[in-house]
């Protein structure tokens, strides 16, 4: 991951906070708790490892893993509201948000198990917030999210394509109840990785991946699911 390609996840993560607060992140409006979001991202997570030793059940990797993408989506926002409260400004919570993203994926930090994550979030709190999105959190998520998808490059496209999907389901009524999750019989988020996987290359070349990609899920919506 270049320190470009930090940036950009960092920017759509603002410009997507923004479609629902205006004022975001300097100034936000809208009061969210990202920790929270977290920490129940987290149990989804675990749902989907199959936890349950006292049950037969069958682990679904994958959509674990898309857990640890929503979750970096929400560790960014935390993160970036961190420094703006700092007095910095939104172009200087970029710039240092995506620092915390790059050096996370070159710490080489070793994640046994997602309640690590935790551990981390304690670890960069303090008395004013005891749980907190900074330096050790990133770490460990970007590690986590690289031993999950195999390489940073794949943890960009993804988020890219999750931040897309999270687009598309705001301009297609998810807010309202009329957006359809289920696209033919699958969950929207499985589809999605398919047609990462198909355009990748071009989606990463573009001069706006973000843009390329929602264009791309949006055609794909309105032709095959809303049609």
């Amino acid at each position: 991951m270049t320190p470009e390609q930090a940036k950009q996840l960092v920017e759509m993560q603002i410009a997507f906070n923004q479609v629902i607060d205006p004022a975001y992140p300097e100034n936000p409006q809208v009061k969210r708790d990202d920790v929270k979001a977290i920490l129940v991202e987290l149990g989804e997570y675990f749902e989907h490892t199959a936890y349950k030793w006292w049950k037969k059940q069958a682990a679904d990797w994958a959509q674990a893993n898309m857990e640890l993408i929503d979750i970096l989506h929400f560790a960014i926002s935390d993160a970036v509201e961190n420094v703006c409260q700092q007095g910095r400004t939104r172009d200087q919570a970029a710039e240092e948000v995506a620092q915390l993203i790059l050096s996370g994926v070159n710490a080489g930090v070793s994640v046994a198990d997602g309640k690590d994550l935790v551990v981390a979030l304690a670890q960069d709190g303090d008395a004013n917030k005891p749980l907190r999105c900074g330096e050790r959190l990133f770490a460990t998520l970007m590690a986590a999210l690289v031993q999950a998808y195999g390489d940073a490059n794949t943890v960009y496209l993804t988020y890219i394509g999750k931040n897309a999907l999270n687009n598309l389901r705001q301009l297609r009524g998810y807010r309202q109840g009329t957006y359809e999750k289920t696209w033919q019989g699958r969950e929207d988020n499985e589809v999605m990785m398919e047609l990462l996987a198909t355009h990748a290359a071009a989606i990463i070349a573009a001069t706006q991946p973000l843009q390329h990609a929602q264009q791309l899920l949006l055609d794909y919506y309105d032709t095959h699911v809303a049609a």
